[in-house]
């Protein structure tokens, strides 16, 4: 029993990480281990510790307890359009990053609807360098 639910847990990792468009490199990095080692984890060879799971949920945005309630504190997962782009973003390098989101912020002001004005506003506020 207490295999199976071990499973499932590791399994939510799995499913998250691909949603959210993360490579196992980049949460390996941020739990402070390898990417061998994290593999090893996150296929249940190794055990990940409390602090590595509390530094999981930080990396992905979660509660730890997404991870073991099944999903109940959940927010909703991003749609695949939206994995891409974020996949596309984290592919690039700095210097393009920073074209891509100027991109986006040229392409998109003539846009009138307050929640897009306010994102421009923050992603302005990041790129202060640029404009």
């Amino acid at each position: 029993m207490a295999r199976i639910i071990a499973r499932e847990v590791l399994e939510r990792l799995r499913a998250l990480r691909e949603d959210l468009a993360l490579n196992q490199d980049y949460l390996a990095k941020r739990v402070g281990v390898d990417r061998t080692t994290y593999v090893r984890k996150e296929r249940g060879v190794i055990p990940i510790t409390t602090e590595e799971w509390i530094k999981l949920a930080a990396a992905m945005d979660r509660e730890p307890s997404y991870f073991f309630a099944g999903g109940a504190a959940v927010k909703p997962a991003l749609a695949k359009r939206e994995a891409l782009l974020l996949r596309l973003y984290r592919a690039l390098r700095p210097a393009e990053q920073e074209d891509f989101v100027c991109a986006v912020y040229l392409k998109c002001r003539s846009i009138r609807r307050k929640a897009v004005q306010d994102t421009l506003k923050l992603l302005q506020g990041g790129m202060e360098n640029v404009f």
